[in-house]
């Protein structure tokens, strides 16, 4: 335990404060000043101006009403997470940031870093109150952006609630986790099954259930390239490797049915560094949706070429997509084959851009078709 300049000891960040006369007159000062109160109004969120030791000067009405008051007087001299309800606040010697727990503090760490260095800082943080005789934990995004005042600066303090997202992101997490595993298990014994009983009805169960496992995969590794936790993995991949796999994935698919997947294999392989997973996932969406598009008996066309700047897959179907939908044809959630659609061509820039640093495009003509690509360094 260190002790600061006035003598208060803590376990973190300082813990002197304002004496109350001159906290009194900083917050009086506060509530009129004309950039203080333009903030408290436009910033959406739970919003409070602190001063130089962390203490409330002024807080917005979204937060009053969310702690049933009538004015920010009650507030003033208290810290965030005194002012929350923090049960960490009460812990340390100096309260609010003073306390062993509050070195992990994204609150915290981010005021200490806008102080530090007068520039505007970002974290989350997770605080823990008690209800009764339970402890519930909200989740909040915090950004903290310094504001000159009077003869000081103050800091803008806002968070945002992001408790049912990060609880949404946790349970399809775990639910993602545990169907695998499931689907794991039946396709053991589906294999099985196949070998014991090698009946039509068997090879069904282990083409579906393959099936299966492989969207839940899908959906997996949309949900973490969403949440940017998604990291690829680089090495040397053959171009005609990859083509194979998209024939394989879809010899006997039904958006197959009736239509032809022209696949134009390279005389002489090429190699190319990338993630191979998610390459497939890219040009399994583009084929997936040229096959789609197409009318019976069309031709679908996949093929590689070296770019100047790299190498490029495009696949091509003599379909037109509408204006309307061209226009929105990267937007998650809007599709012309109804509600929650939309998702492929989301995915396809998604990963294709984000996680393997590459570019995806399409161009459409009457004349021409539909052609989408994907370009990589």
């Amino acid at each position: 335990m260190e002790s600061g300049s006035s003598g208060v000891d803590t376990f973190f960040a300082p813990a002197e404060r304002s004496d109350a006369q001159s906290l009194a007159r900083l917050a009086a000062l506060a509530v009129t000043d004309p950039v203080i109160k333009t903030v408290l109004e436009a910033v959406g969120g739970f919003l409070m101006v602190l001063d130089e030791h962390r203490q409330i000067l002024a807080a917005n009405r979204e937060l009053l009403t969310a702690l049933g008051l009538r004015s920010g007087d009650p507030l003033t001299g208290q810290r965030q997470g005194e002012a929350l309800g923090c049960i960490h606040a009460q812990t340390g010697p100096g309260g609010c940031g003073t306390s062993l727990h509050c070195s992990h503090c994204g609150a915290v760490l981010a005021i200490l870093a806008a102080q530090t260095t007068g520039q505007p800082a970002t974290g989350e943080c997770t605080l823990a109150r008690r209800d009764g005789e339970r402890v519930s934990c909200s989740q909040y995004e915090v950004k903290i952006t310094p504001l000159p005042f009077s003869d000081q600066t103050v800091l803008a303090c806002v968070l945002h609630d992001i408790t049912a997202s990060r609880r949404r992101e946790l349970l399809e997490r775990i639910f993602m986790h545990d169907a695998r595993n499931l689907l794991m298990g039946l396709q053991g014994w589906s294999d099985q099954l196949r070998e014991e009983t090698p009946s039509e009805a068997a090879q069904n169960v282990v083409r579906l259930v393959e099936q299966l496992l492989r969207e839940v995969d899908s959906q997996s590794v949309l949900l973490r390239a969403e949440i940017g936790d998604l990291r690829p993995h680089m090495r040397p991949v053959r171009a005609n490797h990859v083509m194979e796999a998209m024939e394989t994935m879809f010899r006997n698919h039904p958006c197959s049915e009736g239509k032809a997947l022209l696949v134009e294999h390279l005389p002489g392989d090429r190699t190319l560094n990338t993630d191979e997973g998610l390459l497939v996932r890219v040009l399994g969406n583009m084929v997936k949706n040229a096959l789609e598009a197409s009318s019976p008996a069309s031709q679908v066309r996949l093929w590689f070429e070296t770019t100047v700047g790299g190498s490029a897959f495009h696949v091509h179907n003599p379909g037109i997509i509408p204006p309307l939908v061209a226009a929105h044809i990267f937007q998650p959630h809007f599709s012309s084959k109804g509600r929650n659609r939309g998702f492929g061509t989301y995915a396809m820039r998604l990963i294709g851009e984000h996680c393997l640093g590459g570019r995806v495009s399409f161009v459409t003509d009457a004349a021409a078709g539909t052609q989408f690509s994907i370009e990589l360094p």
